[in-house]
């Protein structure tokens, strides 16, 4: 049966629990800054106004003072974030920034902004904004705050943005991974299918050449459909089914009038999508531990129809059957691969397996309507 392959990941696919590179992120306008930055004023104006006696003049001089930290601390943390923290990785040789490097330099940085701003208040706002110890002490104390208002909104959108990079990461990684089974699955016609058809076909070249000419163009149609859906990712229920059939018609030149196979297809159905050779390993697993290894061999049931929104696909035999929550010995892998690709598919997309020792499996695959 089909195997799970390893495979290792490309370079590209980056590890979702790192941070971003910041060279991958999109540059701010400087421009934006400038128009927002009054805003943030707002909040600080109506406190300290509030603070010192809720005149008009008091809040205008607050708003003045206000406005000025504003634009020197975010242009000040604007400064650490495209220019210092950078220069300070690279000078370090690190691509992903420490919260400590970063908090420490954005702090120290909103307090130079914060004296940058005061020594303007102090020139060209109100005089006597720095004329004592505790004045420098309070502009300090200002920063702080600015600093924490900025930062903690930068923080949380830088990591909103990380998040849902983080989770468009994990999709892509997904989505690859299921390609890489899919393409594992179709390079991997089952070896010993091909080594048993090739047999047969040797044994048949004398006693029955047109019967081995026929096998030698299904074999041919097999492996023709696994290529060209390579690039597809999707198939009509048709072409799954004619490549079905041609696969089994090569097993029953294998396994003969033990093999039976039985169709109940609801038209109108043949011309609904699903993923690509979605349906071969279960008939497989079906033909390898249901058919082949009795004598009396067994019955392979496939039908197909529409049930309102959706698209039932079932696959049942009438071979040993298992135990339920476990797999036939040897060919779990196959359900699970299966199974996976249908989850990773989306909502709606399910493998139902049903099986009583002693009295077959039915494996129903269920999709969302498409054509």
């Amino acid at each position: 049966m089909v195997r799970r392959a390893v495979l290792p990941f490309p370079e590209r696919m980056s590890d979702p629990c790192v941070t971003p590179r910041r060279e991958n992120r999109p540059r701010r306008n400087p421009l934006t800054y400038f128009l927002v930055t009054p805003l943030w004023a707002i909040p600080f104006t109506l406190f300290f106004g509030l603070l010192n006696g809720s005149t008009w003049e008091t809040y205008k001089i607050s708003f003045a003072v206000s406005l000025v930290f504003s634009f020197s601390i975010r242009y000040a943390l604007l400064a650490a974030e495209m220019w210092i923290v950078p220069n300070v990785l690279k000078a370090s040789g690190s691509p992903h920034p420490h919260w400590i490097v970063e908090g420490v330099t954005y702090s120290l940085t909103s307090i130079l902004g914060s004296y940058v701003a005061a020594l303007i208040v102090q020139t060209f706002v109100y005089p006597r904004f720095l004329n004592t110890p505790e004045a420098w002490v309070a502009t300090g104390l200002y920063a702080l705050l600015f600093a924490t208002l900025f930062s903690g909104i930068i923080y949380a959108r830088v990591f909103y943005r990380q998040a849902i990079e983080r989770a468009q990461q994990v999709e892509r990684i997904r989505a690859e991974l299921a390609q890489a089974e899919l393409r594992a699955l179709r390079a991997q016609i089952n070896p010993h299918f091909l080594f048993n058809t090739l047999n047969a076909i040797a044994s048949l070249i004398a006693e029955n050449p047109v019967a081995a000419e026929d096998v030698v163009t299904r074999l041919a149609d097999v492996f023709r459909y696994a290529l060209t859906s390579s690039s597809r990712e999707h198939a009509k229920l048709a072409d799954e089914l004619a490549f079905l059939r041609s696969y089994l018609a090569i097993e029953r030149v294998r396994l003969g009038d033990r093999l039976r196979v039985e169709e109940q297809i609801e038209p109108g159905v043949e011309g609904a999508l699903l993923p690509s050779l979605l349906l071969q390993p279960l008939v497989e697993n079906a033909v390898l531990y249901a058919v082949a290894p009795r004598e009396s061999g067994g019955t392979i049931r496939i039908e197909a129809r529409r049930v309102g929104d959706m698209l039932e696909i079932l696959v049942a035999d009438d071979g040993p059957g298992f135990r339920e929550g476990a797999g036939p010995s040897g060919h779990g892998v196959g359900l699970e691969s299966v199974r996976e690709r249908l989850r990773l598919a989306g909502a709606g997309h399910e493998l139902t397996v049903n099986s009583t020792p002693g009295r077959g499996a039915r494996l129903l695959v269920t999709l969302p309507w498409r054509t």
